[in-house]
């Protein structure tokens, strides 16, 4: 999905490996296992917070607000979130 050069988690060190363990940090346990309709043939997967890997401190601020909006505990439900995200993706024409 990326049209952009950007670092997976896996290839990442220095400030861009700790804005990851940051982010990932905050994210539900929910919303870090990969999703299997996602992951591509040969064992990749887009990922919204890699396109973000170029800049990692605009990373880390961006995604883990993010990841505190998804926290379990406040009154929206995971399948109310995903219902907003997927009605966003498809006004913006967005496979997301």
């Amino acid at each position: 999905m990326p049209w952009i050069n950007f670092v997976p988690y896996d290839r990442a060190d220095g400030d861009l490996k700790k804005a990851y363990e940051a982010i990932y940090s905050v994210y539900p346990g929910e919303y870090r296992d990969p999703v299997p309709s996602l992951v591509k043939p040969d064992g990749t997967e887009d990922s919204i917070v890699a396109v973000h890997s170029l800049i990692p401190e605009a990373m880390r601020h961006m995604m883990s607000g993010l990841g505190v909006l998804l926290q379990p505990n406040l009154p929206l439900t995971r399948r109310q979130q995903e219902m907003i995200a997927a009605v966003v993706s498809v006004h913006n024409r967005c496979f997301y």
